[in-house]
């Protein structure tokens, strides 16, 4: 990050911070239909001072909140954020493009870098546009500067302009946890319009920092009355829920990184899942396997955050780095996917002998036995997890649906996890049995390693979701070959000295030091 922290990544040749002030409103205000149709009460936007913005109508509050998601959808879905940092890297993948991602699938990320952006440029779909963090600053300056200027729109109750507060903290904290899980320290900062060059701060006190801010909220609305379990506008604005899940996630990597406290952060998360029984379907609920494809299309039930996809108004993805378009081929009249995982990983994952629904509604050819009819050949396992497939200018878009950053699954595993820490091995095998049920799969029983078990069932449930890499490292189970590599030798093992010298990070952007004599790259990439 260089003199101007992560702002000046957004605004180039900004001297004062009075300038600031009036210019960033034109920069965040880039939103589409997908998430806004209403007209901005403004004049020429190049003409119009910020003041003058933040003194307009209620619709300019909605127009500014709608381009912070717009922000964050930019810094995700735009490039393969989830894909690479949260699937592919140190997984157990094979198949025709596996050449082009042989080094990240190895956790060679100096040389993933050199090969992906040679130039440190910043700006690959694969590598240079999730490394350089401008893209989840943006989301980080604009929810500053809304949280300051919000109470000058004219029109809003008290309760909206908390309500439109409480989701800029969720963003903001969203975007910091997003980062600390790919470099670890952070600049991190709550001003808006801030202009000053900034250290790296501990990746635990940011992330500290951020349950505060979240807790802050929810104890102010005690009865839920201004962030509500469910808002009324979908599953890709913040709720209560999605708040939650945030914090329960945020305190299991706190337990990684404070490794000595661990029992207090899983305290939390048992603490966090348990308020008004949230997680037991009195507001969100598991919806059936034969309904898992409304899930994954979004806005469902088990739904707590998503990033919104419309195909019928022209936004989507960039869908060349989504999981499903790697791993589906047949709707793609392809012979193979570019992406297989490995057999001996998905078997083990889902045994033949043992029954699993998802097996039926989830994978093609999974046992990859040959076709009736005399033919000899054997189709390639096809993976239709997330297989909503749309039409969209004369081409078949794989994933149509929103991407699920959060769902009630998710977390009611976190919880099981969390309770089997805290020596709770009863109510923890009953909350991983509720992923299991919904499944069809038989339940766990206290003859199991219910550590291994609730891992495994993480990898099952939400394979293709952005969370295999994290999982792996937060449990430090990648330093364990039982977990990280399989019996056909795929995937990747890390020593425990390497991941606690920072192997887990990204490379920092060079761009980051521009300019910022109090910036420091992570060593381990260098």
């Amino acid at each position: 990050m260089d003199s101007r922290c992560d702002i000046e990544f957004i605004i180039s040749n900004i001297k004062k911070k009075v300038m600031l002030k009036y210019i960033s409103i034109g920069l965040l205000l880039i939103f589409t239909s997908t998430f806004c149709g209403c007209k901005l009460d403004t004049d020429d936007e190049d003409k119009m001072p910020g003041d003058k913005f933040w003194s307009g109508s209620p619709a300019n509050a909605e127009a500014f909140m709608l381009s912070i998601y717009q922000s964050l959808r930019t810094a995700t879905t735009s490039c393969g954020f989830f894909l690479y940092s949260g699937d592919v890297r140190c997984a157990p993948i094979t198949g025709q493009s596996t050449k082009n991602y042989l080094y990240l699938i190895q956790n060679n990320m100096k040389d993933y870098k050199g090969v992906k952006d040679s130039k440190e440029e910043g700006s690959s779909k694969d590598c240079g546009a999730i490394y350089n963090w401008k893209n989840m600053y943006r989301v980080v300056q604009g929810a500053n500067i809304m949280m300051e200027e919000i109470t000058n729109i004219q029109g809003l109750s008290g309760e909206e302009v908390e309500l439109y507060r409480a989701e800029c903290c969720f963003l903001r904290s969203l975007a910091y946890f997003f980062m600390v899980r790919m470099f670890g320290d952070v600049p991190y900062y709550t001003e808006a319009y801030f202009a000053n060059p900034l250290p790296r701060t501990d990746k635990s006190v940011v992330l500290k920092n951020c349950l505060v801010d979240l807790q802050t909220f929810l104890d102010n609305d005690p009865e839920g009355k201004i962030l509500r379990w469910r808002n009324g506008n979908g599953s890709w604005r913040a709720n209560r829920g999605s708040v939650l899940a945030l914090m329960m996630h945020i305190n299991m990597w706190l337990a990684f990184f404070d490794a000595d406290n661990a029992h207090t952060y899983y305290s939390e998360v048992k603490r966090l899942a348990e308020i008004d029984s949230w997680i037991d379907g009195t507001y969100y609920s598991l919806q059936p396997m034969e309904q898992m494809s409304n899930v994954f299309r979004g806005d469902s039930n088990e739904g707590l955050f998503e990033i919104a996809q419309n195909i019928t108004m022209g936004e989507i993805f960039n869908t060349d780095n989504m999981w499903c378009t790697k791993v589906v081929y047949e709707v793609r009249n392809q012979t193979k996917p570019e992406f297989a995982y490995s057999e001996a990983f998905l078997t083990q994952l889902y045994p033949k002998e043992t029954k699993d629904l998802r097996k039926e509604y989830w994978f093609n050819y999974l046992y990859r036995e040959e076709e009736t009819g005399g033919s000899s050949s054997i189709r390639p396992i096809e993976i239709i997890k997330l297989l909503n497939a749309d039409e969209y200018k004369s081409s078949t878009i794989p994933n149509a649906g929103n991407y699920i950053v959060f769902r009630l699954a998710d977390v009611i595993l976190l919880y099981a996890e969390a309770l089997n820490n805290l020596g709770e091995v009863e109510k923890a095998l009953q909350e991983v049995n509720r992923i299991r049920q919904r499944a069809g799969a038989p339940d766990f029983t206290m003859e199991d390693d219910l550590d291994a078990s609730i891992y495994w069932e993480r990898v099952r449930e939400l394979l293709g979701e952005g969370q295999y890499f994290y999982d792996l490292v937060r449990t430090m189970k990648i330093a364990d070959t039982s977990f990280a590599v399989f019996s056909d030798d795929s995937g990747h093992r890390e020593t425990m000295a390497n991941l606690r010298q920072g192997s887990w990070t990204w490379p920092i952007y060079k761009g980051a030091l521009d300019n910022n004599p109090y910036m420091s790259k992570n060593i381990y990439w260098e």
